[in-house]
């Protein structure tokens, strides 16, 4: 693929599945075979736990707020031969305040851009909120994922992200897409469902895969597995191996 193709996995809204999209669509490129960089931008740290022992870990996304710490010592291995991790810890909180200036937005832009042509995807998890590490990776990626679920509730949402997308396209990323919303946790055949879907479309384009409500996803979670490792029979794992490729062909397109 060349230089790196940037997904962020944004929605700020918290239990939509963006943790678990992140890290199984990392995963799920890296067995297509594409050398794939996580970057965990949630200063929960979920999905860096995936991966590494964050307790054990010295420098942290933190570093590159606050330090200016260059992006290749906070990038580690993963057991996985084509997938890397940059992980966060709850130290990440601390940021928000003191890196509001004049660069603020820009800073995981010019961190990336260090590292692009070591890779061929980058995939960041954002946390659940539309704050400067939202906007960082809006900024500096190529597409949005958004996942969701098809309640109302996740509807009510939409509106503000659609927003915060269309402002950074328009003043600062002129090329960010949105690639799709990936629906999640779905129950299929409710009244809800067939409802909401058809008004999800209204704002943002959807994958033809959605992921099935299941025991499968907090399971994984436990194990601090992907659901590929977890169980290659699972419902849940079939349905993202089938995402991944439509994210996959999407950015050979």
């Amino acid at each position: 693929m060349g230089k790196a193709k940037v997904i962020a996995i944004a929605n700020q809204k918290g239990g939509e599945g963006k943790t678990t999209t992140a890290i199984n669509l990392a995963h799920g490129l890296s067995l297509q075979g594409a050398r794939t960089l996580l970057i965990d931008m949630d200063p929960q740290g979920n999905s860096s736990g995936i991966f590494v022992d964050t307790d054990k870990i010295e420098l942290s996304a933190a570093d590159i707020f606050l330090n200016k710490t260059k992006i290749k010592d906070v990038i580690h291995p993963t057991k996985y031969e084509k997938l890397f991790i940059l992980p966060s810890k709850i130290s990440l909180a601390e940021v928000e305040l003191g890196s509001l200036n004049v660069e603020a937005p820009y800073l995981l832009r010019d961190a990336i851009s260090q590292v692009a042509d070591e890779f061929d995807t980058i995939v960041i998890d954002c946390p659940p909120s539309l704050s400067i590490f939202t906007v960082n990776a809006l900024v500096a990626a190529n597409f949005v994922v958004i996942p969701l679920q098809a309640e109302k509730f996740s509807i009510d949402g939409i509106k503000g992200l659609q927003t915060t997308i269309e402002s950074i396209k328009r003043r600062i990323n002129p090329d960010l897409k949105i690639m799709g919303a990936l629906v999640t946790q779905l129950k299929s055949n409710t009244v809800l469902t067939k409802t909401i879907l058809p008004v999800i479309e209204n704002y943002f384009p959807v994958f033809e895969t959605s992921i099935s409500s299941g025991v499968a996803v907090g399971e994984s979670h436990l194990s601090r597995q992907t659901l590929m490792d977890y169980s290659d029979s699972a419902k849940q794992t079939k349905e993202y191996l089938s995402f991944v490729k439509e994210v996959y062909d999407g950015l050979e397109a």
